[in-house]
């Protein structure tokens, strides 16, 4: 339960009052309840879209919904999505490149990115029939690919946080994480009536791999930073999954 609390406390900015004490090892082991804390998440996220839905147009509520993902982890992956498109986009050196997502401004590729993506994510739920299980299983999916991003990769930098993690879980935390993350992800999709059940998880986990093989060619390895965006790229592919489905009937 501690494993779990602290991962709560490190990717949302929820009021939980537990001190517990912050070992690399606890921090490790908590990878593998990253798609519960989406499930928290999500959860939320999907109350207030529920009860505005009552008051204001369904796109008004999506965009609250958007907004309060935002709120809850503090804006923790999006920024990530801005530094590592400052970045990768730069067209600078490797060593460049990881100091400009050190950089605490943000610059015109971050701004269009942060813009994409949140539009993109409005647009998107704007267009489902079924917008609530797709707000509640959106973060799952983002969190649940994060051991993939992170197993055996390299961490580029001296130190960070990032360095408690990456390159350090081990294959079973990496298949806890993504198989726990689908379980949950497929148990509503069943309940829903869509059949990507197997599909979709292929599609965003692919998505996954392709992205860090990406970065890595970039900057030599994995951050912090680069992870957050992986959160956000996988939430927008396992959406557009979802928009695909339905325009096909699947």
């Amino acid at each position: 339960m501690k494993t779990f609390i602290l991962a709560l406390q490190l990717m949302t900015r929820l009021p939980i009052n537990k001190e517990i004490d912050v070992t690399d090892e606890r921090l490790i082991r908590g990878v593998s309840y990253w798609p519960f804390v989406g499930v928290i998440t999500g959860i939320i996220d999907c109350i207030v879209f529920v009860l505005l839905s009552f008051i204001v147009p369904k796109s008004v509520a999506a965009a609250f919904a958007v907004l309060c993902q935002l709120c809850v982890t503090g804006g923790f992956h999006l920024d990530g999505l801005c530094d590592t498109a400052d970045a990768i986009y730069s067209a600078r050196t490797r060593e460049r490149m990881l100091e400009i997502m050190k950089d605490s401004r943000v610059g015109t590729n971050g701004v269009i990115a942060a813009i994409f993506d949140i539009g993109l994510k409005i647009l998107i739920l704007c267009q489902l029939d079924h917008p609530v299980s797709a707000i509640l299983l959106a973060p799952v999916a983002g969190k649940c690919v994060q051991g993939i991003l992170m197993y055996k990769a390299h961490y580029p930098r001296e130190k960070g946080l990032g360095a408690s993690y990456i390159g350090k879980i081990s294959g079973p935390i990496m298949a806890a994480c993504f198989l726990c993350g689908v379980i949950l992800i497929d148990l509503v999709l069943f309940l829903d009536g869509s059949r990507w059940l197997l599909v979709c998880p292929v599609i965003f986990g692919a998505v996954a791999w392709a992205y860090r093989f990406y970065i890595e060619r970039k900057i030599g390895g994995m951050t912090g930073d680069t992870m957050g965006a992986g959160n956000e790229v996988t939430e927008i592919v396992f959406l557009l999954c979802l928009l695909a489905g339905q325009r096909f009937g699947w």
